[in-house]
């Protein structure tokens, strides 16, 4: 469990194994100073003596590996700033991510790694360690958890635009595949709407994003309530997302109007109440239904709030899972009273956006 009183050692080890254990596809993480000097690092050990065993091995030699290219990115990028971007073995994939300026991140997965699912999460977990590493890390709205986010299989990074179509060896067979670099300075707003029926906690939950107080004594948003808030991408300070927040009417009397704050919407959450299993029908018979007539084919984001009132529940986490699956939608479980996966989910979503509209405004 990450405690202040931790260490920043520590807490980056626990960062890193959190990381690696909600992973099936991640093997083993790095963290390096931008000088060289080893921080932290954890690979899974799980097994016998003699897999431990081999594993060392195996982890010794991927070691070696990261320590050449990290010598030879450094050379590379002689400024320190190492962006990001991902290599290739004959069995394994080789990701790096610049954390800040004083660190980045190496992590060897496996070959066949989802990379546009992966890198929206790796993006948030460098962010943790850049705090982590400028104290600036706060326990009372962050977490060294990783978010159980699952993100649609047709979510597309457009990763082509980022591809190394030639690339010699770098050190061992080691060859460059993807490398996201960009010349000039962007500034990207997102349009992004919050449905769901009354009472399930919308407000709360973009509350606890802009990270307000006072938000227990509950009160209807009346129509539509608008909010901005600015966000960066580690390796890309210079380029800022901000969201335009439009937090809309549960109540069905103002079914009339929504329509119009649907338009130019980028993203879409949907969030029904897991202690209410009508809140959940209305998400996605409704509300989505709705939503997707007006907006297409935009990211939605099915978020079952409340798993604090885990006696009162009535919808499971597969169920819901399940609904998502079906419906082609991001889904993630929060508690927005308790901020659990709250500041993360908006974050993922944000690192996903800047860089699946990257090609167009780089056009």
């Amino acid at each position: 469990m990450q405690s202040k009183a931790a260490t920043k050692e520590e807490n980056l080890r626990i960062l890193l194994k959190n990381f690696v254990e909600s992973r099936d596809d991640v093997k083993i993480a790095f963290i390096y100073s931008n000088d060289g000097l080893f921080l932290a690092k954890y690979g899974k050990t799980e097994g016998t003596i003699e897999e431990d065993q081999e594993k060392e091995e195996v982890y010794g030699a991927f070691t070696a590996i990261v320590e050449n290219l990290l010598d030879k990115i450094s050379l590379e990028y002689k400024s320190g700033r190492y962006g990001s971007g991902s290599f290739e073995t004959d069995d394994n994939r080789i990701i790096y991510l610049e954390a800040g300026f004083e660190a980045i991140l190496l992590l060897v997965c496996d070959y066949e790694i989802n990379l546009n699912k992966f890198f929206p999460i790796a993006y948030l977990v460098v962010e943790k360690i850049t705090q982590l590493l400028e104290d600036s890390f706060d326990f009372k709205y962050n977490s060294l958890d990783i978010p159980d986010l699952n993100i649609n299989d047709t979510f597309s990074l457009g990763l082509d635009k980022f591809s190394i179509q030639e690339s010699t060896p770098i050190v061992n067979g080691v060859k460059l595949t993807h490398q996201f670099t960009k010349e000039k300075r962007i500034e990207k707003l997102f349009k992004l709407i919050i449905l769901g029926s009354a009472a399930v906690g919308k407000t709360t939950l973009v509350n606890r994003f802009l990270k307000k107080e006072n938000i227990i004594d509950y009160r209807p948003t009346l129509g539509i309530c608008l909010s901005t808030q600015q966000y960066y991408v580690q390796g890309f300070k210079n380029d800022v997302i901000k969201f335009l927040i439009f937090d809309l009417a549960g109540q069905s009397y103002f079914k009339r109007v929504r329509r119009e704050y649907y338009k130019g919407a980028n993203c879409a959450f949907i969030v029904y109440d897991v202690t209410r299993r009508d809140t959940f029908e209305e998400a996605i018979n409704s509300w989505f239904e709705d939503a997707k007539k007006e907006l297409g084919n935009i990211p939605f984001v099915l978020i079952g709030n409340k798993i604090d009132k885990e006696d009162e529940r009535e919808i499971t986490k597969e169920e819901g899972l399940a609904k998502a699956k079906e419906i082609k939608s991001f889904f993630i479980e929060t508690s927005a009273l308790h901020n659990i996966n709250v500041q993360d989910t908006f974050k993922i979503i944000g690192i996903g956006l800047f860089f699946k509209h990257f090609e167009e405004d780089d056009s």
